[in-house]
């Protein structure tokens, strides 16, 4: 008798379903869900990586070099610029101490230390740092550059890193030492026009009928011009800070006999002039016919700064203490011209002078002008 192979064929047990519509629909939604995650993130990456490509393309078009550095201080990107200004290829140091294959100088020709350049510094927690430095190139030529660093941060906040920007300011240097060399040699050129001009005025008045004291006042004039000049050539004819200014004069003119006292203030060079000559002109009078020809008299000069009618000022006050009775005089001389008009003329502000019995006061009211 043949027997079917089909006879002993197990079945599958009663309670087990084959379709399991359940699980397949769970396992496609599943499916789609992760799809839309890998979607998400590869749109994420494709951002990232735009994102990244614009920064670099931004950074390697900069016109300053940039080097970046992470946490360790292990410098991990350079842009072209850093090897087209440093003529050797970029050093990718290790750490802050891997730092001395740069080779920088001072001004004084000192070499820079490592924990010297900005990227230590910052990344030893400073918030900005800058440094001017003769930098050595890969040629063995030197040139000034301008290291600039900041901290670079994370979402968070957290310092993860620095950047500093490499700047060439070597014609920039070059330019400022020809500037010197140029303000020196009209600073010597100036004195000698003011010795001629003294020589010629005392010649001048040498065989003349003009009192002793005349010549001496206008020498005395000239040279606190001269001393006000020197002082601005000093600081590149730009500006002069009015303390200097107040001290050069008074404490030439009356040493030790006018106490003054204010914050600080820088004055244009026009400004300068105008106020040295002014003071050295009060200081005068005060000595021949005011408070400090007496013994028990004194002169405060004070300034300050503040808002008048809304516009920022600076205000000057001499006054005369302790002096003989005041005289006032209808003459206007020289002396007159220079203490009201000359320094209102040059200043653009007021001046008040009144000639009170107990000493004569001098107020200048000078607005600021807002750069």
């Amino acid at each position: 008798m043949r027997v079917s192979p089909l006879t002993n064929t197990p079945h599958p047990p009663a309670d087990i379903s084959v379709d399991r519509p359940d699980e397949i629909e769970e396992l496609k939604q599943r499916i789609a869900e992760l799809e839309a995650e890998n979607a998400a993130q590869a749109l994420r990456l494709s951002t990232k990586r735009t994102k990244l490509l614009e920064f670099e393309a931004m950074v390697q078009t900069a016109p300053v070099g940039i080097l970046i550095a992470d946490a360790s201080g292990k410098i991990t990107y350079g842009n072209h610029l850093v090897e087209e200004m440093l003529r050797h290829p970029i050093h990718f140091s290790e750490n802050v101490a891997d730092y001395r294959a740069w080779t920088a100088f001072h001004a004084d020709g000192s070499k820079v230390e490592v924990q010297e350049y900005p990227l230590a510094r910052v990344l030893a927690g400073a918030d900005y740092s800058e440094l001017d430095v003769q930098y050595l190139r890969g040629d063995d030529t030197q040139f000034w550059l301008r290291i600039i660093g900041r901290p670079v941060l994370d979402a968070d906040g957290n310092r993860i890193g620095a950047a500093v920007a490499l700047i060439d300011i070597d014609r920039e240097r070059k330019l400022q030492d020809t500037q010197q060399i140029l303000i020196r040699e009209l600073n010597h050129r100036v004195k000698n026009a003011f010795s001629v001009v003294k020589s010629i005025v005392n010649q001048s008045l040498r065989y003349s009928s003009v009192e002793p004291h005349v010549r001496r006042t206008l020498d005395h004039r000239l040279d606190a011009y001269a001393a006000a000049h020197g002082r601005l050539m000093d600081t590149k004819w730009q500006s002069g800070d009015f303390r200097q200014v107040v001290a050069d004069i008074v404490d030439h003119v009356a040493p030790g006999r006018v106490s003054y006292s204010g914050p600080a203030h820088e004055i244009n060079s026009g400004e300068a002039l105008a106020f040295s000559m002014a003071f050295y002109e009060l200081a005068t009078n005060a000595i021949k016919y005011g408070a400090l020809s007496v013994p028990e008299g004194r002169v405060t000069l004070t300034w300050e700064l503040q808002d008048i009618d809304d516009v920022p000022s600076l205000i000057v006050n001499w006054s005369e203490l302790n002096g003989p009775t005041v005289v006032k005089t209808e003459r206007k001389g020289f002396g007159s011209f220079i203490t009201n008009r000359a320094i209102a003329l040059e200043t653009g502000g007021t001046v008040e002078m009144d000639f009170k019995e107990a000493g004569v006061t001098w107020t200048c009211i000078v607005p600021i002008e807002e750069e």
